[in-house]
């Protein structure tokens, strides 16, 4: 991965493509260069510059999360499957687990498209104040672009294991897992730094427009979720107490109606043939387990003519009825179907349940059932008292339930079902889930640092 000058041009390409979607936020994005082809890296050290490569880092960052990787994870976690013979055939191959890690595959794509965030962000980090950026718009720009580093650096090292932690070399070298983690930690200590020397309001931030509390909630959110992927339990409680407080609180990728700007899931929604991913069984069965959960008729709606929410029984190990064996009856989605559906990174709910579980692992038993109880209330089930846990391992597995319920095709279930069964043995499914990432093709044959071996379990540290 000769990342040195791999993503320079292209990368404020990306940036610049998107700048229309702020065309009424500053009229001095326009013109940074009149031809696309053209574009130097010198114009990432102008102010103009830096705002095109952050309302690039955004836009590229959101498609990464919501993209391949999202329909990965939802796939592997029977969330969502791809029945045969709806539309494109490519994702059929991902209900087996399979992984191709050659170029342009849905692997390849995670890989580039999150070095390509890492880089976007090192645009800014190294070159922001260079650029002429000072004051509160210098440490909104800062704290931004690390904590959006953080966030792709995290996920790449809980999916691959050992990955590149900077990538200023032709060949970067590769960090263990848990160091990973570690310096993300100090990359969102950094960026709270930033936020908290104070910022200005800046319009290409779109969640947060420059935000300074939105955005330390935020950082200590992230914070959290790491924490939890480095099995440090009390720290993640630590975290996410100082974390997102409210919905509003949450860290999206905004996506419009204008052609260009639309959702990945909105893509795979309304313009592939067929609608060809499709609700899994045993993720509908699970939200159908207690009445009157109103994230059923949320997330998912009806296809094909029925009545009723229903999922595919892809498998066919679930007693799937005639319906539930038929594709074109399975549910599509609603909530992030539009072209225009927000698509959240890191939200008040994951929050909310890191906090749960990670008080029920460090004793506090009573504040993880009200953590608990607000996701549940708030779906329109009945709260639970300490009466219904046997223990605390019971209480866990219903904590987990719930982020798996409520964290819909953010990816997060992935992560935790694979934590989960290496630490305590209560996976709410996991059975034929890969538990590393394959390293891509080019990354293979262009950089000699990269870990040699495919087995799953040789770069997984921690898990």
């Amino acid at each position: 991965m000769k990342t040195k000058f791999f993503f320079s041009v292209i990368g404020l390409l990306v940036a610049i493509s998107v700048v229309t979607f702020l065309s009424g936020c500053d009229k001095d994005l326009v013109g940074i260069n009149n031809s696309p082809n053209a574009v130097s890296e010198a114009n990432v050290k102008t102010i103009i510059g830096q705002q095109a490569v952050l309302v690039g880092l955004q836009s590229a960052i959101g498609d990464w999360y919501s993209g391949d990787r999202s329909r990965f994870m939802s796939i592997w976690t029977r969330q969502m499957c791809a029945p045969t013979g709806l539309g494109r055939p490519q994702p059929a191959a991902w209900n087996n687990y399979l992984l191709d890690r050659s170029k342009n595959s849905a692997n390849d794509y995670n890989w580039s498209q999150g070095y390509r965030a890492v880089k976007l962000a090192n645009d800014i980090i190294y070159n922001a104040a260079d650029a002429g950026l000072a004051g509160g718009k210098l440490n909104a720009f800062l704290g931004i672009a690390k904590f959006y580093k953080a966030l792709v650096l995290g996920d790449q090292a809980a999916v691959y294991g050992d990955v590149p932690i900077e990538t200023l070399t032709d060949f970067p070298v590769y960090a263990k897992q848990s160091a990973v983690f570690a310096f993300t930690q100090t990359l969102l200590d950094q960026a709270i730094v930033h936020f908290q020397a104070g910022t200005e309001t800046v319009a290409m931030d779109l969640p947060f427009k420059g935000n300074a509390t939105n955005w330390i909630a935020a950082c200590n959110s992230l914070k959290a979720r790491h924490y939890l992927f480095a099995l440090n339990y009390a720290s993640a409680a630590s975290s996410a107490a100082q974390g997102i407080s409210a919905a509003s609180g949450t860290v999206n990728a905004i996506y419009s109606l204008t052609a260009g700007e639309y959702s990945p899931w909105g893509h795979w929604t309304n313009t592939e043939t067929g609608e060809p991913i499709r609700s899994n069984k045993y993720y509908v069965d699970m939200l159908k387990s207690e009445a009157g959960d109103k994230r059923l008729t949320s997330f998912l709606s009806v296809r094909g003519g029925m009545t009723t929410i229903i999922g595919f029984d892809i498998y066919g190990d679930l007693n799937g009825s005639a319906d539930e064996k038929t594709p074109t009856k399975a549910a599509g989605l609603a909530k992030y179907g539009p072209y225009n559906a927000p698509f959240p990174m890191m939200s008040y709910e994951e929050n909310l349940l890191i906090r749960a579980e990670a008080k029920a692992r460090t004793g506090d038993t009573p504040g993880a059932i009200t953590d608990l109880n607000t996701i549940r209330t708030t779906a329109g089930l009945t709260a639970k008292a300490a009466g219904d846990f046997a223990n605390t391992a019971a209480l866990i597995t219903e904590i987990l339930k719930q982020k798996y319920l409520q964290l819909f095709l953010e990816g997060q279930a992935y992560h935790d079902m694979r934590r989960v069964n290496k630490t305590d043995g209560t996976p709410l499914y996991r059975a034929g889930i890969p538990t590393r990432w394959l390293y891509v093709e080019a990354e293979i044959t262009t950089n000699p640092n990269c870990p040699k071996g495919d087995s799953e379990q040789s770069r997984n540290e921690l898990w």
